[in-house]
């Protein structure tokens, strides 16, 4: 077999594995083998339902389908299969059709997708096999060679009104009964606990809606309003949210949407002696999905770009508020050099109030006081003149240079916001900087400008009683616009009476004092496509493998770690932090460890101390805190870790120690990391329970490429 036939039909398997989970909502190869498992339990049924789908697949791999696209494809055609399948008796009639509408919901998930998304920026989910369901259905009433299949009752499990759940969650592969929706939900639960979660809570809502409601019985009955609210409340919480109350609570809406919708659009199409089949869900999906993301406050709740199980998003969103601050707020670096001390926070007392309350105010304290002498003019204070930074990349638009500065103790209320430099930003929005010096403003209206460039001195003007820089971001480029929030990135923080510590993402309350964490040399990896650190591991003073991790770039250009075990992870460095995110669930203990000890590393050498506030506990070596954060999530899904830094001198390198522990259960291990210049982290020790694991690094290396020889060279201690 050669390898290009070798590697379609790996594609081929994998995509259609991947077209079977997303029936039921699930992202998941392994969960779509057990899923054709359960298909094939009726062969007959089940073997035309897979050339439904292998035909969709064929049909979009035709129509130009992406990666993306192929998967939904499968499922499209898949379900026109398992319908056709449902209705007439298998004959070569029957086989024709399929392959004829499998063709067909291909070719219409790739149009209709792409339409959807330029449209309404939503997926097309099962529009496709909506439309050829109905219209097979339609048309197969003028074929005579059809034969209609007997209606059987399905079996009974336990006689009461789980056994109509079940029956329902079976229903989403055509397979009413509910042996098949133990199965399925067996399945579920073994890829989400979340998942039967929200199944229960749509279900039994939307029951108690259409009860509430007195709906007739035999309406319901016929009407699959149960597969369709289950299918919404999944999709809306589960699939391409992030956990929360406020995500639940969309799902509930979702499910009784599509209920209802169940109820109306059967009735309607009663007269055409059709049904619904999934229209409902989509419906509901769609009205749902397409107001919470047109909200500032709920879009950063969901992801439809790359949608994982609710536990990996909820990891990863915990990380991202950690790491990076809020989804929905932008990150600024510090207007100015040395130690500044915040004097009004967001919310402050003075006016930082209504429209305006997202806004920070700096001053320079010196013996806790902002002045020298008594303060009676300007050149008391501290701030006065010292230079004021930008805060971001981006270009001046906006600009203010000729209000003169009030006297200590006096304002100006005419022009409130005095001299100020407003810079649009990347994303559209305005970042203002307020209280500026006369004259001093050095940039104008056109000019692109990055962090840390100088643009003015600080100055008394406009509603300033003394001297002091303002700033805040807002939506607009009017002068006083409502502000937005934001937060201050890689920054150097103590309040009152403590030490200062390292703050990646942080929004400073009042009094707090903040200096910009230089950026040094510090990196555990240097990110180079194709290079890497090879290391002699050892556990418990056994050498017991030769492990490697190395850089590469995947196709949206993103850097990744790779582990010569098959573990991954995103990983980005800048000059404020190396920092690894989104670690794929391939089992690699050794890249685990060396994540926990290395992958969030500030690199300045100002930095000495600094937490990782969420620490996924599944990367703990120790299975029962793995255990643990599957089974009680999300309670103990996390560790936080406390870490310390300093040069030691006779390694030649930077000590980086931590320790790492599980909260509620008490579980902790220690790491120590020795980070040496220009060359990562080429030492490490993990002390987890009894067990003691030591990474040694041995050489390092090139990957070959295309004009890019490969080397490999030996580490010289």
């Amino acid at each position: 077999m050669s390898k290009l036939l070798k590697n379609h039909l790996y594609r081929l398997l994998e995509e259609l594995a991947c077209g079977v989970a997303w029936v039921c909502m699930i992202p998941s190869r392994k969960a779509g083998a057990a899923l054709v498992l359960l298909i094939l339990i009726e062969p007959s049924c089940g073997g035309i339902g897979l050339l439904g789908a292998l035909s969709a697949w064929y049909a979009g791999q035709a129509a130009g389908a992406g990666k993306g696209e192929r998967p939904v494809c499968v499922f499209n055609g898949l379900l026109v299969g398992l319908y056709i399948a449902n209705v007439w008796l298998v004959g070569s009639s029957v086989l024709l059709l399929v392959v004829l509408g499998g063709i067909f919901a291909g070719w219409l998930t790739v149009a209709l997708g792409r339409l959807t998304r330029s449209l309404i920026k939503l997926p097309v989910l099962s529009l496709p096999f909506v439309l050829v369901a109905m219209l097979t259905s339609a048309a197969g009433r003028s074929f005579s060679a059809l034969q209609f299949n007997p209606y059987l009752a399905p079996p009974e499990l336990l006689g009461t009104q789980l056994d109509k759940f079940l029956s329902a969650i079976g229903n989403l592969y055509f397979m009413a009964n509910p042996w098949a929706g133990l199965y399925i939900l067996v399945v579920m639960l073994v890829f989400s606990r979340y998942y039967l979660l929200l199944a229960v809570l749509g279900y039994s809502v939307a029951l108690l809606f259409l009860r509430q409601l007195g709906a007739a019985p035999e309406h319901m009955a016929s009407s699959a309003w149960d597969s369709n609210a289950i299918l919404a409340a999944l999709l809306v919480g589960g699939l391409f949210a992030t956990p929360s109350l406020l995500t639940a609570a969309l799902a509930v809406l979702a499910a009784v949407m599509a209920a209802w919708l169940a109820l109306a659009l059967g009735r309607m199409l009663e007269v055409a002696q059709l049904v619904p089949f999934s229209a409902p869900f989509v419906i509901a999906a769609w009205f749902v999905l397409y107001a919470a993301l047109r909200n500032n406050r709920l879009s950063s709740s969901f992801n439809l770009s790359s949608p994982v199980a609710p536990e990996r998003s909820h990891e990863r969103t915990r990380i991202s508020l950690a790491r990076v601050g809020a989804p929905s707020s932008v990150p600024l670096v510090l207007p100015f050099m040395g130690a500044w001390t915040v004097s009004q926070g967001f919310s402050g007392q003075y006016t930082h109030r209504g429209e305006w309350k997202h806004a920070l105010d700096f001053i320079v304290m010196k013996a806790d006081k902002s002045f020298t002498r008594k303060g009676n003019c300007l050149d008391d204070f501290y701030c006065y003149n010292l230079p004021v930074l930008s805060p971001a990349y981006g270009q001046v638009w906006r600009i203010v240079n000729d209000v003169p500065d009030n006297l200590p103790g006096t304002i100006n209320v005419a022009a409130n916001w005095g001299n100020f430099v407003i810079i649009r930003l990347y994303n559209g929005e305005f970042v203002m900087v307020a209280h500026l010096k006369p004259g001093s403003i050095c940039v104008l209206p056109g000019a692109w400008v990055k962090a840390g460039d100088f643009i003015a001195n600080c100055g008394n003007s406009g509603r300033s009683p003394q001297p002091h820089i303002h700033l805040h971001l807002q939506a607009s480029d009017e002068a006083g616009a409502a502000t937005m929030p934001f937060h201050l990135a890689g920054v150097l923080l103590s309040m009152p009476g403590e030490e200062m510590c390292y703050e990646l993402a942080v929004v400073p309350g009042e009094s707090a004092t903040l200096r910009s964490a230089i950026e040094g040399d510090i990196r555990p990896f240097y990110l180079y496509a194709g290079r890497g650190i090879r290391y002699s591991v050892a556990h418990n003073e056994s050498v017991c493998a030769d492990w490697n991790i190395y850089c590469e770039v995947d196709e949206l250009g993103r850097l990744v770690l790779v582990s010569s075990r098959g573990g991954r992870c995103f990983v980005e460095a800048n000059g404020a932090v190396f920092a690894c995110y989104e670690r794929n669930q391939v089992t690699d203990a050794y890249f685990d460890l060396w994540l926990i000890a290395c992958g969030y590393t500030p690199v300045s050498t100002q930095v000495e101390s600094w937490q990782d506030k969420y620490i996924p506990a599944r990367l703990m070596p120790l299975l029962v805190a793995r255990w643990l954060s599957v089974l009680l999530w999300p309670w103990v899904s996390a560790a936080t870790g406390q870490y310390q830094r300093g040069w030691d001198a006779s390694a030649q390198a930077w000590k980086q120690t931590a320790r790492v522990q599980q909260k509620l259960t008490g579980i902790e291990i220690e790491c120590a990391a020795f980070i040496a210049p220009q060359l990562g982290c080429s030492y490490l020790g993990v002390k987890a329970g009894s067990d003691r694991y030591t990474f040694q690094a041995t050489r390092i290396f090139q990957r070959p490429d295309i004009g890019v020889p490969g080397w490999e060279s030996v580490i010289n201690y």
